[in-house]
This record gives structure tokens, sequence and C-alpha cells, in this order.
């Protein structure tokens, strides 16, 4: 079938007489089949060359994944524009681009991503979301994928998630010795609310998944609430939450306090329901780790405040806030000067700078009291606590990562705020 064929199709179509939406859905139907046959066709028809090798199009692509894995990627976008479409890497944060494919050979690429997703090929008005199985010698990776359509076509972004991966243990976090201890007797306690927060891509869940490794014992009932289980851990219960089907975090919780837990991890508290029952949770004995979106430790008070959370509960369960944010880490072998290593990057790797408050009565009473932001923030400093500013410029002054790094993690507004 050629590309002319929706034409006839249309022309029978339109001698329908039962209706407009007949005649929509029959359209919408037949578009489908034609968008399917020109797909194999295109897919067929790819050819590329690639250091003397002639690659198909499962080849071409089997590439551009090992590639990225090369270079310890994290995502891969494929985006469609007016002249073609380019690839990028997701490498340690930062979009990097990687090829640019002529116009004639997109299609292919992105219809055979969504055959290998089990996606319908026919289907380019509406995102999608599948997930693929990718092998190679270092491991197993279960690689999401999810579609969305744009005015140049349909843009494609993988996701990588390794099978079986390791665990990062407490220590690998970036932490200093005092805020690796600080963090273990918070850990250690029977009960109360333990916050980790930061923005989106700050190694949030990295340092959850830390914290539970190094609980994980016999001894402790742990139940975990998830969206979306992103590693699975032997010995402990994780559930993954479920929305449209009104497994919501708050309803888990309250299942999961049915079930003689000891320990409670709530991937994030969204709502005041959630964060009520979970601060109830740690004032009954339990104790409770979660993460909240904010700038600092201090600000993890004004959030709480701001969901209509009495003062008084907020200061009686929370035992201990854990703000963090990831820097990169200068290339080993380049120094920063760039090399293939690094992908003429300049960085390779990533680390966690950390602010790790344990909760005292000074601070909990200030909590009590209302105080303004910048007080809570004033206190914590005159403990000797570290901003976030400090502990990134730690990590400067020990060569590991760089002044402009330090910078572009933290943008001028949080400049203000931090310093603090």
């Amino acid at each position: 079938m050629n590309r002319q064929a929706v034409f006839v199709f249309d022309a029978e179509i339109n001698q329908k007489k039962e209706g407009e939406t007949y005649v929509s859905e029959e359209r919408n139907i037949i578009q489908i089949r034609v968008n399917k046959e020109i797909a194999r066709n295109d897919i067929n028809r790819f050819r590329t060359s690639i250091g003397g090798m002639v690659l198909d199009v499962v080849a071409y692509i089997v590439h551009i994944l090992n590639e990225a894995l090369k270079r310890r990627a994290s995502d891969i976008h494929f985006e469609p524009h007016s002249k073609g479409l380019r690839i990028r890497q997701r490498v340690d944060g930062f979009l990097v681009e990687v090829a640019q494919v002529k116009p004639n050979d997109a299609s292919a690429i992105i219809s055979r991503l969504k055959i290998m997703g089990n996606l319908d090929i026919g289907e380019k008005r509406m995102p999608q979301d599948g997930t693929l199985t990718f092998t190679q010698l270092e491991g197993s990776y279960d690689v999401r994928i999810s579609t969305i359509p744009t005015i140049h076509g349909e843009k494609v972004v993988l996701r990588f998630i390794k099978n079986r991966p390791e665990v990062n243990s407490l220590n690998d976090l970036g932490m200093s010795s005092t805020q690796l201890e600080q963090t273990e007797r918070l850990l250690n306690r029977a009960s109360g609310l333990v916050i980790v927060t930061g923005p989106t891509g700050s190694g949030k869940t990295t340092t959850l998944y830390a914290m539970l490794k190094y609980l994980n014992v016999v001894e402790n009932n742990i139940i975990t609430l998830e969206d979306p289980v992103e590693l699975q851990i032997e010995g402990i219960n994780q559930v993954q939450i479920h929305p449209k089907a009104g497994l919501t975090f708050a309803k888990s919780l309250r299942a999961a306090l049915r079930q003689d837990p000891d320990i409670i991890m709530i991937g994030e508290i969204r709502d005041r329901e959630t964060a009520d029952i979970a601060i109830g949770a740690a004032l009954t004995g339990h104790l409770v780790f979660t993460t909240l979106h904010t700038s600092d430790g201090a600000s993890v008070v004004t959030r709480l405040l701001d969901m209509n959370i009495e003062a008084y509960r907020v200061a009686a369960a929370l035992s201990g806030i854990i703000a963090q944010r990831l820097v990169r880490l200068v290339c080993k072998h380049c120094k920063g000067d760039r090399c293939s290593s690094c992908g003429n990057i300049g960085y390779a790797g990533r680390t966690g700078a950390f602010e790790v408050i344990a909760v005292d009565e000074p601070f909990k009473e200030l909590i009590v009291d209302h105080v303004p932001l910048y007080q809570l923030r004033k206190y914590l400093r005159s403990q000797g606590i570290p901003s976030l500013k400090e502990a990134i410029m730690r990590k400067v002054d020990e060569g590991l990562t760089t002044q402009n790094e330090c910078m572009r993690v933290i943008n001028d507004e949080e400049e203000k705020i931090l310093e603090v």
C-alpha cells in the first residue's frame, strides 16, 4: 500500500451516507491502517552507514542504545523537527546531542521504537507508554518508552532502568562523616518523621533507597509506598501506587498501618491527607521517611504548615530533615579539560551535597512559635549546620567539582536563600 492509498479510502468513505460520526470513525480506522503500512515500508527501506558498516533500523537503534549506556545516559530523546530527527542523551543531568537523522529516515526509527515497546504504530495522534527489555554484556535493562505527538511528528523518550541494580549505601551518597553519623542516628530511632527534600532530579530517591538498604534487616518490617517502584529490594514490602484505580498514597498508608510495620517509606507527600496520616504514624511509634519539594531544610517546616498541619504536631513528629542537590564530578581522566572518557564534557558522574538537620528541642519550639522562615535558617546556621551552598563549596575546595558547577546548581534566586 502506498501513500496515495489514503485518498482512495477517503473517496470510499465519503460515499457512505450514514452520518458524519460514522464517516469520522471510519476515516480514523483507515488512517491508522495506512499509517501502519507506511511505517512498515519506512522500516524496511531504512539503511545507514556507521564506521563503514551498513545498518538497518534495528541495528541502528541497538547502536544508539549501546552508545547511550557507554556514556551512562539515563534517557534518550528522539525529537522530530522540520529538518529531520534530533537524538539527544541525558548524561549526569545534561542533554547532549549525539545524532541528526534525515527526514526520510526519522519515521522508520520512531516506528521501530514503537514496535519494540509494543505500541500501536498506526496511532500517531495520542501519547503512548510502554516498556522493552534491552540486554548487553554489562546487564539487562528495562526501558520505559513514552511518545507524545508534536507539530513535526511523534517525540519518543527512552528511560533506562537496570534490572537487579546495586542499591547505593549511605557511604556512597557524598555526605561528610558528620552528616553520615547524624543520618545514621536518625535512622536508628524507633520512631519519628525524616523528610528528604530537594527539587526534581536532586537524587532524593537514591537517598531513600540507601536509607532502606541501611534499615533492611530481618528484625524490621518495612513497607514502602511508591509511584513508581524504581528498584526492587529483597526483604522489603513495596507497594505500587495506582491513583487511577483509587490506590492513593493516603489509602495505601492507612492500609500499611494495619500491617504491623516498624518502618514506612512514602515516596512523596503530595497532599494534606497523606501528610496528616504520616505525622500520625510517626507519633504512634513508627519510623516514617518521605520526600518533599522545597529549596532547603528549613522550608520543609513552612511547607507542612502551609498544608494546614498543626504546628505542635509538626514539631512533635519531625525528627530529621535532609536537603540535597546533585553536582557533577570533574572527570578523573582529564581533570576537566575534556576527553573521550567523559564525552568531551569535562565531567563524569555526580555526587550529593547535603544539609542534614537533626531536629532538636529549640528548633521544635521555633516551629510551635510560628517564627518566620529566615529565623529558622538563622538558628540552623548558629548551630554550625552547613547550608547547601556551603556543602557544595566544600566539594569545590576538595577538587571534586568546579565553581561553575556550583553556580549552575544554585541559581541567583536560590543563592539568596541558601546563603542565609
